[in-house]
């Protein structure tokens, strides 16, 4: 997240010209770390989330000479917002680490994902609410016990049913749900940050 709330109209119009150095030096230096720590919480490695900074800023030179910067119509930061997760969409689908199963996919998609782009054919949507929801998972991951994970894992992702995890884990029941319930509610608020991240609009 970066801590200016407001876009500063005068360094867009100053770096609109790529060998404007010092302009792009302040751009670099006010978005850059944003942009690295929001990949690194996606779940992505230093070196990935130094390539997302870089191939965000080769995006920004290449658009942003024919960016008309309107408030009303697009703020900067959800335009830029939508390059970052782009990118870190497709490193994810390159790297296919932690394929969902298709049932599980399902199952969470329904319980947390939204509609992204409407306007896209059913396949096109169905593959990015996937990737999407597979970085949802590896930032609640990261952030949660590693045995409340591992509950939520069996239950939610490899299908167990509650007793039989609370008997795998020597809790109960009603604790896998409670866990399960949780989790939930984390990858809800993780798919909502995923949209407005690192920039809130």
């Amino acid at each position: 997240m970066l801590s200016a709330t407001t876009t500063d109209e005068e360094l867009l119009r100053r770096v609109k010209d790529w060998r404007e150095d010092a302009g792009w030096q302040e751009f670099y230096r006010l978005y850059a770390p944003g942009i690295a720590a929001h990949a690194r919480r996606s779940g992505l490695t230093a070196e990935e989330a130094e390539d997302v900074v870089q191939a965000t800023m080769i995006k920004v030179a290449t658009y942003l000479p024919r960016f008309e910067y309107d408030r009303t119509v697009c703020r900067f930061r959800t335009w830029l917002n939508q390059i970052v997760n782009q990118r870190i969409l497709v490193i994810w689908h390159e790297r296919r680490r932690s394929r969902l199963p298709e049932a599980a996919c399902v199952y969470l998609s329904e319980l947390v994902a939204g509609v992204v782009n409407p306007a896209a054919d059913p396949q096109a949507q169905a593959e990015l609410e996937q990737r999407m929801l597979e970085v949802c998972l590896a930032r609640v991951r990261v952030d949660v016990k590693p045995r409340h994970w591992q509950i939520f894992e069996a239950n939610a992702i490899e299908g167990m049913d509650a007793r039989t995890v609370a008997e795998r884990f020597g809790t109960s029941a009603a604790n896998v749900w409670v866990v399960h319930h949780r989790l939930i509610r984390r990858l809800r608020a993780e798919w909502q940050a995923l949209l407005s991240r690192p920039f809130t609009p």
